[in-house]
């Protein structure tokens, strides 16, 4: 847990995403449960109980989803300014569908050498965003904030405050502030063609 967003690993493939668990449906999964900052707490009511995530004392939860579906969570611990938008998704899938979203988290993109999309792998690495985000095979490897090397597949930006378009990617990168007041993404004031450069370098990361 983190303020205000969810990270997910998975220890044993080496894959990690943001804000939305997948799972095999029907099969018993142990999650390890940190807060890297505050108390948070982890609910998803149609899985479980809640559960604290406590910082430097791990709790564990077993997680079983009895049929494929999308389940919906929250922190139930007020934990900050955005507390009521730290939203969850928990995706159950057959095991192949599983199997084969895991496949392709560990999937490296290639950086774009041409067009729009070049111009925005440039400036992500070029301006502050590599000092708080990762995307895999590229120079930036920070964990501040969310991992976005595969940010077009998932549902929602910034923990469920906006619907994953790159119509509102776009309005979340010329303004964070607006849609999730006290967040740690800054306004980073750019122009509305790095705003197109950077969406279009985002969504063709999983194009490829």
């Amino acid at each position: 847990g983190h303020q205000w967003w969810w990270e997910i690993r998975y220890p044993s493939s080496g894959a990690s995403t943001s804000n939305e668990v997948h799972i095999p449906a029907g099969e018993k999964m142990l999650v390890r449960l940190e807060s890297i900052d505050v108390i948070h707490d982890f609910w998803v009511p149609e899985l479980g109980r809640k559960i604290d995530l406590v910082p430097g004392h791990p709790n564990y939860i077993w997680l079983v989803a009895g049929k494929p579906g999308v389940y919906l969570g929250a922190c139930a611990e007020f934990c900050g300014d955005q507390h009521a938008n730290m939203r969850i998704r928990v995706v159950a899938e057959p095991e192949a569908e599983f199997r084969k979203w895991l496949d392709g988290q560990l999937v490296i993109p290639r950086t774009p050498t041409g067009g729009i999309a070049a111009d925005g792998a440039k400036l992500f690495q070029t301006m502050a965003c590599m000092n708080c985000h990762t995307i895999q095979g590229t120079a930036a490897a920070a964990r501040v904030g969310p991992d976005l090397t595969h940010l077009a597949d998932r549902a929602t930006i910034g923990a469920g405050v906006l619907t994953n378009t790159p119509e509102n990617l776009s309005k979340w990168l010329s303004n964070p502030q607006r849609y999730k007041q006290g967040s740690f993404m800054p306004n980073m004031k750019l122009s509305d063609s790095e705003v197109k450069s950077i969406v279009a370098y985002l969504e063709a990361l999983d194009e490829q």
